[in-house]
């Protein structure tokens, strides 16, 4: 979603909402790089019907927890929905501290948040302090056996896009797609993520076209090295 415009993240909001037709919760990614941006997803995201609104602390530049903390409470003072935060230090290059979390949850600022952090200590914490007043919710694919063992609320995935099957036979305590699921998550990483997902999706039915910068499609070898990982995951072909 990051590198799309206002315009197409307003569109796929809409277009998720209208599919979902209240039969299951849509939280809308509403990351933009202002604050006059994501107050207008926001909007847009109460206009669809959506239940909630998601993302991720500032990006890039240092961020301390004050700024986060004002970074949140901002999109909760601009949005009617509730509020979820979402933790990945690997790409946000800011971390929302437990600290910070303590302070959004007492100030009613977040209903829940999504750990990407793949560090069960991290989950454990939030669990263990939070649990009764938000929703926790893991991510990373190769720690979704281990999140639910340890209580998440929820899985929240970018390879269930491709087998939702998988996950939820995963989430419902059969642990046997794991070891499938992270052989093809490590040839998603391998072979450029975006455009991968893309072509697995295409596999799948799926087309939604080539990548736009700054990703690229896949060249020969990487489309068939990541056919091998799928294709050797083949039983778990829901």
């Amino acid at each position: 979603m990051l590198y799309l415009s206002v315009g197409e993240k307003v569109r796929l909001i809409e277009e998720t909402a209208a599919a979902a037709k209240g039969r299951v919760r849509v939280i809308a990614g509403v990351w933009a790089l202002t604050p006059k941006e994501i107050a207008l997803l926001g909007r847009a995201a109460k206009a669809a019907g959506a239940d909630a609104v998601f993302l991720p602390p500032p990006i890039y530049y240092p961020a301390d927890d004050e700024v986060v903390y004002r970074h949140y409470a901002a999109v909760r003072e601009a949005s009617d929905l509730p509020v979820f935060a979402y933790n990945i230090p690997a790409y946000a290059a800011n971390v929302i501290s437990i600290e910070c979390v303590a302070r959004l949850v007492e100030e009613g600022i977040i209903a829940g948040i999504k750990d990407s952090t793949g560090q069960a200590e991290q989950m454990k914490t939030l669990l263990e302090r939070f649990s009764d007043r938000i929703a926790v919710e893991a991510a990373s694919d190769s720690f979704a056996r281990e999140a639910r063992t340890l209580g998440a609320h929820g899985f929240i995935s970018a390879l269930a896009n491709i087998w939702p099957a998988a996950f939820a036979r995963l989430w419902s305590g059969d642990e046997s797609p794991q070891p499938a699921v992270d052989a093809v998550r490590a040839a998603v990483k391998r072979a450029g993520g975006i455009p991968a997902l893309k072509y697995l999706l295409e596999k799948q039915g799926f087309a939604f076209g080539n990548s736009r910068l700054p990703f690229s499609a896949l060249d020969d070898t990487r489309r068939s090295t990541l056919e091998a990982a799928f294709d050797a995951a083949s039983t778990l072909r829901f």
